[in-house]
């Protein structure tokens, strides 16, 4: 039941990983594995209680055999960050449901960079064009990822969690090449990197169908509107292969109402006190910031949510933080 090689992994990946952190299931390091050959759900153990990334990765009518099969096994069970239908799979067997936050899908078949909300769009292209800066996809091999490394280790050291790198929601970077992810690289106009952005393919059966914006980083000296030109340049680089799916992620918290499930109003309310709390933003994670930047893209808002089956709920908030390296 848990024989999950990377082949087999990736080959149900290219047929089921219809949701944008199928990848990150599929392939994030330190992840266990349980399934069958019809497909797997992705954990990992925290104290006792297995948190399940996401949807399974399987045919939509398996999905709920595989999650009554894991459910035998382990008793004390949380699911993050899945979606509607999973949440109503779960809320059958008795789990507390919440709403987790939002993600962002933008259409690239309609998307433009024209009107006032986007201006930071063209801003970036017209400033880093008159400094001699490119944007481009490179193999990450040798010097090239030494180079990314001591980008990235500047950037996180800017950060709240620059001791840190996160893991579980967010797939750590990595500064290699892989099949199926995109990596573009801003150079100066000497030819040095001065920052990237990693994207992760989202599959419908066996075809390329969208792009999760996965990470974006950038030297602290750098011009901040680097993040806009990477993200423009990839844009371009996706409408011109012609995909169709832009994924910009979990926005934590954000828009969550919490009125079909079976909720449970100690998580509701943890969840609320860390989107509004100045401290939590500050210094844990900047959520707020993290779904504001996402509305200048105009894309289409999807709840996605947690699922658990034991109590308190308290300690299931600090056991995700834990899985999460937050703490």
């Amino acid at each position: 039941m848990n024989a999950h090689p990377e082949s087999k992994r990736r080959a149900l990946l290219e047929q089921h990983g219809r949701f944008p952190v199928a990848y990150s299931a599929a392939f994030q390091p330190d992840l266990l594995y349980f399934g069958d050959q019809n497909g797997f759900l992705s954990y990992k153990m925290v104290g006792g209680t297995a948190f399940v990334l996401a949807d399974p990765v399987a045919p939509t009518e398996h999905h709920g055999a595989l999650i009554d099969a894991f459910m035998a096994k382990y008793r004390d069970v949380s699911f993050w960050q899945i979606s509607h239908a999973t949440a109503a799979l779960l809320n059958a067997r008795g789990f507390f449901v919440n709403a987790f936050g939002s993600e962002t899908v933008v259409d690239l078949r309609s998307f433009s960079f024209k009107g006032p909300s986007r201006r930071s769009f063209r801003t970036a292209a017209n400033r880093f064009a008159a400094s001699g800066h490119t944007v481009r996809e490179v193999p990450l091999a040798g010097d090239m990822a030494k180079k990314l490394q001591a980008v990235s280790d500047a950037w996180r050291r800017s950060k709240a969690t620059k001791s840190r790198e996160l893991r579980f929601l967010v797939r750590p970077v990595v500064l290699d090449d892989e099949p199926g992810a995109r990596k573009f690289v801003l150079f100066n106009a000497q030819g040095e990197p001065e920052g990237f952005a990693f994207f992760d393919p989202v599959y419908e059966q066996g075809q390329v169908v969208g792009y999760l914006s996965a990470t974006r980083r950038w030297l602290p000296n750098t011009d901040p509107l680097a993040g806009y030109l990477l993200m423009r340049t990839a844009i371009e680089t996706f409408q011109a292969e012609g995909v169709r799916d832009l994924h910009l992620g979990l926005s934590p918290f954000h828009l969550i109402e919490d009125k079909e499930f079976n909720k449970n109003w100690v998580t509701r309310r943890g969840f609320r006190f860390f989107y509004t709390n100045d401290f939590t933003n500050r210094f844990l994670y900047p959520v707020r910031s993290l779904s504001q930047h996402k509305d200048i893209y105009g894309g289409q808002q999807r709840l996605v949510y947690v699922a658990f089956n034991r109590l308190p709920a308290v300690l299931r908030l600090l056991k995700l933080l834990r899985a999460c390296r937050i703490i």
